[in-house]
């Protein structure tokens, strides 16, 4: 079984632009094939943000997914619920945080957390459409051995694994 982690824009692709590449992977959860997760910052990315503006239509449709394994990341005072599972991070911990983002320079820090808790959870593929890993994803492999797909190439791959 394959442990994937999808990135906030593919449930953004899955509700709001093009669902059917997610829906596969879906599917494949459903016949036992893989795992899927997101990370507690997926909550930032689609609830937090819309404080006083009502209620998030996003982070809704997220909570209708019982499917979805929620992994924690570094706790941060700015974002973390302490009810979300977050934690708070070793001087390891914050040494591979300031790695990943010197290597993910124009990134926004919750990309930096959604990498760090997928591997910190031991995950086997981070699925994004997100420009910001995709950029970097040769030398995220070669240092630190995660593997970053888009969706459509996590569903090939997955095929020709059967």
């Amino acid at each position: 079984m394959k442990y994937i982690t999808l990135d906030t824009n593919c449930l953004f692709d899955y509700f709001e632009r093009n669902p059917l590449i997610i829906h596969e992977l879906f599917n494949l959860q459903q016949k036992g094939q893989i795992e899927i997760a997101i990370t507690t910052r997926v909550m930032a990315d689609t609830y937090d943000k819309w404080k006083g503006e009502g209620e998030s239509p996003i982070w809704m449709k997220i909570q209708s997914l019982p499917i979805l394994e929620k992994i924690g990341t570094a706790f941060r005072l700015d974002i973390s619920r302490l009810d979300s599972g977050d934690y708070l991070v070793s001087d390891e911990d914050v040494i591979l945080l300031d790695s990943l983002q010197s290597i993910m320079k124009d990134a926004q820090i919750e990309d930096i957390d959604h990498l760090f808790g997928h591997m910190k959870a031991k995950r086997d593929v981070f699925v994004t459409s997100d420009k910001h890993f995709l950029d970097h994803k040769e030398l995220l492999s070669k240092k630190y051995n995660i593997e970053v797909l888009q969706p459509e190439e996590t569903i090939e791959k997955l095929k020709a694994l059967e």
